[in-house]
């Protein structure tokens, strides 16, 4: 080849490098909450790990509502796939084009493919809340050595990283621990950068505790300063007097037990999935209801908030609130639900002040 021919092979390998990450990205957007597992592709159905992977991924949609993502293929893939299916979730593969095929298999409910198995790798490894490894050879085990040392030297948040399989990884930790650890190539911190078992309750208990990762969000220097601080729940009482930031802002999602905390601070407010909170309001007429709605549009306009609001019924008025730019709760929903049960208190002293004043007898 030429060196003209050189450089137009480059730029052309360049451009389908850059177009599978931004499509994949795209991709990936649609799916604001999952899981990914991984294992080998030679795992047969009916046999232990298979049926483990597919119970295991029923239960991640049904009880979280989260996506599972896989590989595509069949296996360990295959069966993580079928028992997201199954459980009515998201069943999501990202697949790799091979020499006369696309390896995938049937029970996929959306995909993209890849030309390139590293782009193809970095997908895999993005923005999900939890990582499962159940036991496989080179290929899994390059998976989970990647992201190990990702989260390792900080690259990307602490995230969990499930080994499910005493026996197969249990191995493995003996190496770290008797060769890597002896050796001091590793730290003894760095062995709880993972967790081995067999339990499914441990692995659902942590997904759900997991925190909601911005996996889009892009930060050209890392540094200690610009780190987002850990969310620390305080009273809303206290938070009222800095406002709300928006729906669209920069906000650091709240965990499932800080919502619940949130939750009991106000009033009768539900919690939807993790990912909203919800209230009907219900008014004596179809006017009422209307100017309800009005009031809220200004507060929330004021705060840059923008809660979806639906009227039924003539006179119920339901409010759900999220912080759209991450797909979940943070504090400012939490901020406008105070302000719109203090907007309804205010209404209804009011009106009772108002039918005091026509009840009273006139002199």
């Amino acid at each position: 080849m030429t060196l003209a021919q050189v450089s137009e092979a480059a730029k052309k390998r360049v451009a389908l490098i850059a177009r599978e990450f931004t499509e994949g990205f795209e991709f990936l957007k649609n799916y604001p909450r999952s899981v990914t597992i991984f294992g080998s592709t030679r795992t047969k159905e009916g046999s232990h790990y298979f049926e483990k992977a597919r119970e295991l991924s029923r239960r991640i949609v049904e009880e979280l509502r989260y996506s599972v993502t896989t590989g595509g293929g069949p296996g360990i893939m295959g069966a993580a796939n079928q028992g997201a299916f199954e459980g009515g979730g998201n069943s999501i593969g990202i697949t790799i084009e091979l020499p006369h095929r696309q390896i995938s298999n049937k029970y996929i409910t959306d995909n993209i493919g890849f030309h390139y198995f590293f782009s193809r790798k970095v997908c895999l490894a993005f923005s999900a809340e939890a990582y499962i490894f159940f036991p496989g050879g080179y290929g899994t085990l390059d998976e989970f050595m990647e992201i190990l040392t990702l989260v390792q030297t900080e690259k990307i948040p602490r995230i969990p990283i499930i080994l499910f399989g005493k026996k197969h990884w249990g191995e493995l930790e003996k190496f770290f621990k008797n060769v890597l650890l002896k050796e001091r190539m590793i730290d003894e911190a760095d062995l709880a950068l993972y967790t081995i078992t067999e339990d499914d309750d441990e692995v659902i208990k942590i997904i759900r505790e997991a925190p909601v990762r911005i996996g889009m969000e892009y930060h050209e220097t890392v540094s200690e300063k610009d780190t987002p601080p850990k969310t620390v729940a305080r009273p809303i009482s206290e938070l009222l007097t800095e406002g709300c930031e928006g729906c669209e802002g920069n906000n650091t999602p709240l965990t499932q037990s800080e919502s619940k905390k949130y939750l009991k601070e106000v009033n009768d407010w539900q919690l939807i999935e993790d990912k909203e909170i919800k209230k009907t309001y219900i008014f004596e007429d179809f006017k009422s209801a209307l100017a309800f709605m009005n009031d809220v549009g200004r507060i929330a306009e004021d705060q840059g908030h923008h809660p979806d609001m639906k009227i039924h019924d003539y006179r119920k008025v339901d409010v759900r609130i999220s912080t759209h730019a991450i797909s979940g709760l943070s504090e400012n929903d939490f901020i406008l639900a105070s302000k719109i049960d203090d907007l309804t208190r205010q209404n209804a002293d009011k009106s009772e002040e108002e039918s005091r004043e026509r009840d009273a007898p006139a002199y």
